[in-house]
């Protein structure tokens, strides 16, 4: 009877096992959760670490490059022809272009060739140079075919010119045309037309040919052209 009782009670001892397994597989699961969720935060806080590190270090930079054009571009400023504002080279219309004109007047030319040493000295052998055109909205006049499109991409494809003659390498200069498509201000006011119809010169960083991005940081010189 007593082997009996004994046998009997053994099915119950196999289902508290069991129960202690899954007890155990339960505790065993919820402590590697807890500890991938604190990872996972780890690594998200380091990540946003070195986001903001590495924007202060764009931010510096910026700044040593914004301080370097500015006392390379003195003359110029000091003579009235630019000004420079949070590292942008702003010009006059009327220096650049004559109205409804691509190609640049005696004035325009002697304005790159006074931004383009103090340009040519702040940029990084990891740099290339974005010529960029704008105009304002009012549709070219004479032609139907030609566009403030083609107006704004020849003005910058002559700025590009103008650069290579005064050294810059041509394999670090590209040109582009947006037409009246990105204006700076609203086009109500002949003011406001006269400050969208210009020309952008913009540094960014070359990608090397291995796909890694060249040390560098964004930043933009803008020009102003007359239209």
């Amino acid at each position: 009877m007593s082997r009996n009782r004994e046998e009997n009670s053994n099915p119950w001892m196999a289902y508290t096992d069991l129960g202690v397994a899954l007890v155990s597989l339960f505790i065993l699961a919820f402590v590697a959760m807890a500890t991938l969720k604190e990872q996972k935060a780890e690594d998200l806080t380091r990540t946003e670490e070195e986001v903001l590190t590495c924007q202060e270090q764009m931010r510096k930079i910026a700044a040593e490059r914004n301080a370097l054009l500015s006392k390379s571009l003195q003359t110029s400023i000091e003579a009235g022809l630019i000004a420079l504002e949070d590292g942008k080279i702003q010009i006059q219309a009327s220096f650049l272009f004559p109205i409804n004109g691509a190609n640049l007047t005696k004035e325009g030319e002697g304005v790159i060739r006074g931004i383009s040493k103090g340009l040519l000295e702040s940029l990084d052998t990891s740099d290339v140079i974005m010529v960029s055109g704008f105009t304002d909205d009012i549709p070219f006049s004479g032609s139907t075919s030609y566009t403030n499109w083609n107006l704004s991409a020849e003005r910058a494809v002559n700025v590009v010119k103008m650069l290579v003659k005064m050294g810059f390498p041509p394999d670090r200069l590209f040109a582009a045309g947006f037409g009246e498509h990105r204006p700076k201000y609203p086009n109500d006011s002949e003011e406001h037309r006269r400050l969208n119809r210009r020309v952008e010169i913009g540094v960014t960083p070359l990608q090397s040919n291995n796909g890694n991005d060249a040390e560098s940081t964004d930043k933009a010189i803008k020009v102003e052209g007359t239209r």
